[in-house]
Protein backbone atom coordinates (compact mmCIF):
# COMPACT_ATOMS: atom_id res chain seq x y z
CA UNK A 1 0.00 0.00 0.00
CA UNK A 2 3.03 2.31 0.85
CA UNK A 3 4.27 1.33 -2.40
CA UNK A 4 1.04 2.21 -3.91
CA UNK A 5 0.43 5.52 -2.61
CA UNK A 6 4.12 6.99 -3.59
CA UNK A 7 3.24 5.99 -6.89
CA UNK A 8 0.14 7.75 -6.19
CA UNK A 9 1.78 10.92 -5.66
CA UNK A 10 4.42 11.01 -7.90
CA UNK A 11 1.49 10.68 -10.67
CA UNK A 12 -0.61 13.63 -8.92
CA UNK A 13 2.55 16.22 -9.00
CA UNK A 14 3.42 15.01 -12.44
CA UNK A 15 7.20 13.48 -11.78
CA UNK A 16 6.01 10.76 -15.00
CA UNK A 17 7.32 7.75 -12.72
CA UNK A 18 7.59 5.12 -14.96
CA UNK A 19 8.04 1.26 -14.58
CA UNK A 20 11.50 1.10 -14.71
CA UNK A 21 12.36 3.66 -12.65
CA UNK A 22 9.97 3.29 -9.98
CA UNK A 23 11.03 -0.37 -9.87
CA UNK A 24 14.89 0.20 -9.28
CA UNK A 25 13.47 2.60 -5.85
CA UNK A 26 11.29 -0.10 -4.29
CA UNK A 27 13.67 -3.37 -5.92
CA UNK A 28 10.56 -4.88 -7.10
CA UNK A 29 9.89 -5.96 -11.02
CA UNK A 30 8.82 -4.43 -13.22
CA UNK A 31 5.86 -6.52 -14.04
CA UNK A 32 4.64 -5.06 -10.07
CA UNK A 33 5.24 -1.64 -10.77
CA UNK A 34 3.17 -2.32 -13.47
CA UNK A 35 0.34 -4.30 -11.91
CA UNK A 36 0.18 -1.56 -9.45
CA UNK A 37 -0.63 0.84 -12.33
CA UNK A 38 -3.25 -1.77 -13.62
CA UNK A 39 -4.43 -1.86 -10.01
CA UNK A 40 -4.44 2.01 -9.90
CA UNK A 41 -6.73 2.17 -12.95
CA UNK A 42 -8.91 -0.18 -13.57
CA UNK A 43 -9.67 -1.20 -9.36
CA UNK A 44 -9.66 2.95 -7.87
CA UNK A 45 -10.60 4.45 -11.07
CA UNK A 46 -7.39 6.34 -11.58
CA UNK A 47 -6.92 8.80 -14.54
CA UNK A 48 -3.59 7.51 -15.76
CA UNK A 49 -2.26 8.04 -19.39
CA UNK A 50 1.13 7.37 -20.98
CA UNK A 51 3.40 10.15 -22.04
CA UNK A 52 6.00 8.85 -25.10
CA UNK A 53 7.73 12.20 -25.04
CA UNK A 54 8.20 12.10 -20.99
CA UNK A 55 8.56 8.33 -21.17
CA UNK A 56 6.14 8.10 -18.19
CA UNK A 57 2.25 8.18 -16.66
CA UNK A 58 0.77 10.80 -15.29
CA UNK A 59 -2.63 12.13 -14.61
CA UNK A 60 -5.12 13.26 -16.87
CA UNK A 61 -7.82 14.67 -14.16
CA UNK A 62 -4.53 16.09 -11.18
CA UNK A 63 -7.44 16.43 -9.18
CA UNK A 64 -8.03 12.55 -8.94
CA UNK A 65 -7.99 11.59 -5.15
CA UNK A 66 -7.68 8.18 -3.79
CA UNK A 67 -11.48 6.88 -3.37
CA UNK A 68 -10.74 6.03 0.43
CA UNK A 69 -10.98 8.29 3.72
CA UNK A 70 -11.40 7.84 6.76
CA UNK A 71 -13.66 10.93 8.63
CA UNK A 72 -15.79 11.19 11.81
CA UNK A 73 -19.10 12.37 11.99
CA UNK A 74 -18.01 16.05 13.85
CA UNK A 75 -14.73 16.32 11.07
CA UNK A 76 -17.75 15.84 8.12
CA UNK A 77 -20.09 18.15 10.18
CA UNK A 78 -17.41 20.88 10.20
CA UNK A 79 -16.79 20.14 6.55
CA UNK A 80 -20.15 20.62 5.73
CA UNK A 81 -21.21 23.44 7.46
CA UNK A 82 -18.21 25.20 5.53
CA UNK A 83 -19.36 24.51 2.59
CA UNK A 84 -22.30 25.81 3.29
CA UNK A 85 -21.18 28.57 5.08
CA UNK A 86 -19.85 29.38 0.93
CA UNK A 87 -23.13 29.69 0.12
CA UNK A 88 -22.66 33.58 0.83
CA UNK A 89 -19.41 33.58 -2.27
CA UNK A 90 -22.92 33.03 -4.46
CA UNK A 91 -22.31 34.75 -8.13
CA UNK A 92 -18.90 32.78 -8.54
CA UNK A 93 -18.16 29.94 -10.23
CA UNK A 94 -16.37 28.59 -7.17
CA UNK A 95 -20.03 27.90 -6.10
CA UNK A 96 -20.90 24.49 -8.52
CA UNK A 97 -17.24 23.37 -7.89
CA UNK A 98 -17.78 23.22 -4.26
CA UNK A 99 -20.88 21.30 -4.46
CA UNK A 100 -19.48 19.10 -6.96
CA UNK A 101 -16.55 18.17 -4.00
CA UNK A 102 -18.99 17.56 -1.47
CA UNK A 103 -20.96 15.73 -3.39
CA UNK A 104 -17.83 13.25 -4.79
CA UNK A 105 -16.71 13.28 -0.36
CA UNK A 106 -20.02 12.27 0.14
CA UNK A 107 -20.22 9.47 -2.38
CA UNK A 108 -16.70 8.03 -0.47
CA UNK A 109 -17.28 7.74 2.74
CA UNK A 110 -17.91 4.91 5.14
CA UNK A 111 -21.75 3.89 5.35
CA UNK A 112 -21.75 4.52 8.96
CA UNK A 113 -21.16 7.70 8.54
CA UNK A 114 -24.98 8.54 9.02
CA UNK A 115 -25.22 12.45 8.74
CA UNK A 116 -26.32 13.46 5.61
CA UNK A 117 -26.22 16.95 3.53
CA UNK A 118 -29.73 17.30 2.83
CA UNK A 119 -30.43 16.68 6.79
CA UNK A 120 -27.98 19.33 7.64
CA UNK A 121 -28.32 21.83 4.83
CA UNK A 122 -32.11 22.02 6.46
CA UNK A 123 -30.85 23.35 9.69
CA UNK A 124 -28.43 25.34 9.29
CA UNK A 125 -28.59 29.30 7.18
CA UNK A 126 -25.89 32.01 6.37
CA UNK A 127 -26.12 35.14 5.06
CA UNK A 128 -23.91 38.15 3.72
CA UNK A 129 -24.24 41.46 2.23
CA UNK A 130 -25.50 41.87 -1.51
CA UNK A 131 -22.80 41.25 -3.65
CA UNK A 132 -22.38 42.20 -7.76
CA UNK A 133 -22.44 38.54 -9.76
CA UNK A 134 -19.30 37.76 -11.51
CA UNK A 135 -19.59 36.67 -15.27
CA UNK A 136 -17.53 32.79 -15.48
CA UNK A 137 -15.70 33.66 -18.41
CA UNK A 138 -14.31 36.76 -16.22
CA UNK A 139 -13.81 35.00 -13.35
CA UNK A 140 -11.56 32.31 -14.65
CA UNK A 141 -9.65 34.35 -16.88
CA UNK A 142 -8.55 37.02 -13.98
CA UNK A 143 -7.65 34.07 -11.84
CA UNK A 144 -5.77 32.78 -14.69
CA UNK A 145 -4.02 35.78 -14.68
CA UNK A 146 -3.40 36.03 -11.22
CA UNK A 147 -1.92 32.62 -10.77
CA UNK A 148 0.17 32.18 -13.74
CA UNK A 149 1.11 36.07 -13.24
CA UNK A 150 -0.07 37.81 -16.33
CA UNK A 151 -0.77 40.78 -17.41
CA UNK A 152 -4.67 41.65 -18.02
CA UNK A 153 -6.60 43.52 -20.91
CA UNK A 154 -9.85 44.28 -18.60
CA UNK A 155 -12.85 46.87 -19.59
CA UNK A 156 -13.76 48.50 -16.60
CA UNK A 157 -16.17 51.58 -16.07
CA UNK A 158 -16.61 51.71 -20.40
CA UNK A 159 -12.60 52.23 -20.40
CA UNK A 160 -10.01 49.62 -21.87
CA UNK A 161 -6.76 49.12 -19.63
CA UNK A 162 -4.02 46.78 -19.07
CA UNK A 163 -3.52 45.93 -15.12
CA UNK A 164 -0.99 43.73 -13.61
CA UNK A 165 -3.13 41.70 -11.02
CA UNK A 166 -1.58 41.05 -7.85
CA UNK A 167 -4.30 39.87 -5.09
CA UNK A 168 -7.85 38.72 -4.71
CA UNK A 169 -9.87 39.48 -1.77
CA UNK A 170 -13.06 38.60 -0.55
CA UNK A 171 -14.78 41.59 1.52
CA UNK A 172 -18.01 41.49 2.98
CA UNK A 173 -18.95 39.13 0.77
CA UNK A 174 -18.16 40.90 -2.68
CA UNK A 175 -15.35 40.07 -4.72
CA UNK A 176 -12.10 42.52 -5.25
CA UNK A 177 -8.83 42.41 -7.50
CA UNK A 178 -5.95 44.51 -6.26
CA UNK A 179 -4.12 45.78 -9.67
CA UNK A 180 -1.52 48.37 -10.67
CA UNK A 181 -2.63 50.26 -14.04
CA UNK A 182 -0.15 50.02 -16.76
CA UNK A 183 0.09 54.38 -16.17
CA UNK A 184 0.22 54.39 -12.80
CA UNK A 185 2.65 53.69 -9.79
CA UNK A 186 0.11 53.19 -7.04
CA UNK A 187 -2.59 50.16 -6.54
CA UNK A 188 -5.89 50.27 -6.80
CA UNK A 189 -9.18 48.03 -5.89
CA UNK A 190 -11.59 47.37 -8.41
CA UNK A 191 -14.80 45.21 -8.52
CA UNK A 192 -14.65 42.23 -9.93
CA UNK A 193 -18.26 42.19 -10.44
CA UNK A 194 -17.58 45.52 -12.83
CA UNK A 195 -15.28 44.01 -15.24
CA UNK A 196 -16.94 43.96 -18.42
CA UNK A 197 -14.11 42.50 -20.26
CA UNK A 198 -11.04 40.67 -19.63
CA UNK A 199 -8.18 38.79 -21.83
CA UNK A 200 -4.93 37.59 -20.58
CA UNK A 201 -1.68 39.44 -22.02
CA UNK A 202 1.44 37.90 -22.56
CA UNK A 203 3.29 39.87 -20.39
CA UNK A 204 4.74 39.33 -16.97
CA UNK A 205 2.73 41.21 -13.87
CA UNK A 206 5.44 43.47 -11.81
CA UNK A 207 4.25 42.86 -8.77
CA UNK A 208 7.11 44.81 -6.97
CA UNK A 209 6.62 46.56 -3.38
CA UNK A 210 3.11 45.18 -3.23
CA UNK A 211 2.36 43.72 0.35
CA UNK A 212 -1.75 42.30 0.72
CA UNK A 213 -1.47 42.20 4.20
CA UNK A 214 -0.62 45.93 4.57
CA UNK A 215 -3.05 47.21 1.75
CA UNK A 216 -5.80 45.04 3.90
CA UNK A 217 -4.61 45.66 7.07
CA UNK A 218 -7.20 48.33 8.97
CA UNK A 219 -10.29 47.57 6.59
CA UNK A 220 -13.80 48.45 7.81
CA UNK A 221 -15.99 46.86 5.26
CA UNK A 222 -15.16 46.85 1.89
CA UNK A 223 -12.35 49.80 1.00
CA UNK A 224 -8.74 48.61 1.35
CA UNK A 225 -6.18 51.02 0.52
CA UNK A 226 -2.24 52.56 0.71
CA UNK A 227 -3.59 55.43 2.44
CA UNK A 228 -2.91 56.66 5.75
CA UNK A 229 -5.18 54.87 8.67
CA UNK A 230 -6.87 57.22 10.97
CA UNK A 231 -8.53 56.39 14.81
CA UNK A 232 -11.67 57.89 15.32
CA UNK A 233 -13.36 57.53 18.79
CA UNK A 234 -17.25 57.40 19.09
CA UNK A 235 -19.96 57.28 22.23
CA UNK A 236 -22.86 55.00 21.87
CA UNK A 237 -25.64 55.96 23.50
CA UNK A 238 -27.09 53.15 26.07
CA UNK A 239 -29.89 53.06 24.23
CA UNK A 240 -27.94 51.08 21.69
CA UNK A 241 -24.92 49.64 24.32
CA UNK A 242 -26.26 46.06 23.83
CA UNK A 243 -25.91 46.18 19.99
CA UNK A 244 -22.57 47.60 19.75
CA UNK A 245 -21.00 45.26 22.65
CA UNK A 246 -22.40 42.34 21.00
CA UNK A 247 -20.28 42.83 17.68
CA UNK A 248 -16.81 43.06 16.65
CA UNK A 249 -16.62 46.08 14.36
CA UNK A 250 -13.12 46.10 13.92
CA UNK A 251 -10.21 43.35 14.62
CA UNK A 252 -8.44 46.67 16.85
CA UNK A 253 -11.51 47.84 18.96
CA UNK A 254 -11.32 49.00 22.11
CA UNK A 255 -14.82 49.28 24.12
CA UNK A 256 -15.02 51.05 27.21
CA UNK A 257 -18.39 50.79 29.08
CA UNK A 258 -18.98 53.90 31.14
CA UNK A 259 -20.75 53.87 34.75
CA UNK A 260 -23.46 55.95 32.84
CA UNK A 261 -24.26 52.85 30.24
CA UNK A 262 -22.89 54.16 27.43
CA UNK A 263 -20.01 52.61 25.64
CA UNK A 264 -16.77 54.62 24.39
CA UNK A 265 -15.68 52.81 21.27
CA UNK A 266 -12.37 53.29 19.63
CA UNK A 267 -10.87 51.74 15.95
CA UNK A 268 -8.02 52.38 13.29
CA UNK A 269 -9.07 52.55 10.01
CA UNK A 270 -9.19 54.18 6.98
CA UNK A 271 -11.22 55.01 3.90
CA UNK A 272 -12.62 58.35 5.73
CA UNK A 273 -16.42 58.19 3.41
CA UNK A 274 -17.02 54.13 4.76
CA UNK A 275 -16.46 55.41 7.97
CA UNK A 276 -18.89 58.03 7.72
CA UNK A 277 -21.00 56.45 6.44
CA UNK A 278 -20.98 53.67 9.39
CA UNK A 279 -21.07 56.51 11.78
CA UNK A 280 -24.25 58.22 10.09
CA UNK A 281 -26.05 54.64 9.97
CA UNK A 282 -26.38 54.86 13.98
CA UNK A 283 -27.93 58.46 13.82
CA UNK A 284 -28.24 60.00 17.03
CA UNK A 285 -27.17 57.55 19.08
CA UNK A 286 -23.57 58.01 18.16
CA UNK A 287 -21.26 60.95 18.77
CA UNK A 288 -17.43 61.55 17.61
CA UNK A 289 -15.36 62.09 20.25
CA UNK A 290 -12.31 62.89 17.78
CA UNK A 291 -10.70 63.71 15.73
CA UNK A 292 -12.21 67.15 14.99
CA UNK A 293 -11.75 66.19 11.06
CA UNK A 294 -14.10 63.72 11.04
CA UNK A 295 -16.81 65.43 13.51
CA UNK A 296 -16.65 68.31 10.93
CA UNK A 297 -17.26 65.96 8.28
CA UNK A 298 -20.46 64.27 9.75
CA UNK A 299 -21.42 67.83 10.71
CA UNK A 300 -21.46 68.98 7.09
CA UNK A 301 -22.77 66.12 6.33
CA UNK A 302 -25.93 66.16 8.22
CA UNK A 303 -26.46 70.21 7.14
CA UNK A 304 -26.52 68.86 3.96
CA UNK A 305 -28.75 66.61 4.64
CA UNK A 306 -31.06 69.09 6.64
CA UNK A 307 -30.49 71.55 3.45
CA UNK A 308 -31.83 69.62 0.88
CA UNK A 309 -34.70 68.71 3.01
CA UNK A 310 -35.53 72.48 3.32
CA UNK A 311 -35.68 72.27 -0.54
CA UNK A 312 -37.99 69.37 -0.68
CA UNK A 313 -40.40 71.02 1.10
CA UNK A 314 -40.12 74.48 -0.90
CA UNK A 315 -40.89 72.21 -3.99
CA UNK A 316 -37.51 72.69 -5.08
CA UNK A 317 -35.22 70.17 -6.58
CA UNK A 318 -32.17 69.48 -3.88
CA UNK A 319 -28.49 69.05 -5.76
Amino acid sequence: MRRVLELHELLRSEKYPNCSSFSKDWEVTTKTVQRDIDFLRDQMGAPIEYDALKRGYYYTDPFFMLPSISMSEGELLALMIGTKALEQYKGTPLAPKLESVLEKLSDILPDEISLQPSELYSSFSFSSPPAIPIKPRIWETVVKGLLSQQQLEIEYNGRKSSVHPLHMANLQGAWYLFVRFYDYDNFRQISIGRIEKARLLKKPVNAESFNAKNFLSDTLYRFAGDNDPFTVRLVFDKAVAESVLEHEWHPNQKTIVRKNGTVELAFTAKGDVEVKRWIMAWGQYCTVKSPKWVKQMIDDEVDAMIANRKKAQLGLNPK
